[in-house]
């Protein structure tokens, strides 16, 4: 079926494209057994959820909300959590080991993504922290760390760990990321302050946790051919044997 779109020649088109955010899980582990456990995931109106496991209540936020772009799509989990991790949702008497969500999010955003996530730290209190942006994320040389994908499986457990996550949680997030990043030759990877992340997806858990750990994090296909523009070599030039060249290397152990 042929239909008209009024492109004419000349015309420029704009595409957005749609950034998929994949497997957020959430797990809880209290002291006890708490009966009535009440989870409510809120995101950021530049986003909104594709899949969520076991199925919530779902709710928009108010149309003016909306609009000012404070809000987007909310949901809520009622569940009875067990020492051991175990989860019963009440709305649908699944029993799981953790509460999943992904989300799509699309370039009409006018929130910033945090240039450097080394210098934002999960603080309370930092008020210098942008909010991430789903459908901008920012992979660069000044917020990422370049690695060869041999290189990924090992970085990633000693991050985790570094991060507390247990052994479960740090192996279903490698396995679960591997079979993506193995096929490239590099991987430019960073991880999003959780202050950052937190106002782009605000969970509020009732009752209160005494600790709340949020790990997101970003990966792009990359190469090392980005540190030429990162140290400012001119690579052509460089590489001209009719010029008079001077070259240096060393480096620095850091301990």
């Amino acid at each position: 079926m042929a239909f008209d779109i009024n492109v004419a020649s000349g015309d420029t088109i704009v595409v957005n494209p749609i950034t998929r955010v994949r497997k957020p899980v959430i797990y809880l582990y209290p002291p006890f057994s708490l009966p009535d456990v009440t989870v409510e995931l809120s995101l950021v109106s530049s986003w909104s959820f594709s899949a969520v496991y076991p199925p919530p209540r779902t709710t928009d936020s108010p149309p003016n909300e909306r609009r000012a772009g404070q809000a987007g799509q909310s949901l809520t989990w009622t569940i009875a959590a067990e020492p051991d991790g175990t989860l019963l949702d009440k709305s649908s008497g699944l029993e799981v080991s953790y509460l999943y969500w992904e989300a799509t999010a699309t370039s009409s955003s006018r929130l910033l993504t945090p240039v450097v996530s080394r210098a934002a730290t999960p603080i309370e209190g930092n008020r210098d922290t942008e909010t991430f942006d789903p459908s901008r994320p920012s992979v660069n040389p000044d917020d990422s760390i370049l690695l060869h994908t041999s290189k990924v499986p090992g970085y990633l457990d000693t991050a985790l760990k570094a991060l507390a996550l247990n052994t479960e949680a740090r192996t279903s997030f490698i396995t679960f990321w591997l079979p993506d990043l193995v096929k490239h030759e590099y991987v430019a990877l960073r991880f999003i302050a959780q202050e950052s992340y937190e106002k782009a997806a605000r969970m509020r858990i009732s009752p209160v946790p005494d600790v709340v750990t949020r790990v997101f994090m970003l990966a792009r296909a990359d190469n090392a051919t980005f540190w030429a523009g990162v140290v400012g070599v001119n690579v052509a030039r460089a590489s001209d044997r009719g010029l008079f060249r001077v070259l240096e290397w060393g480096g620095m152990e850091v301990k």
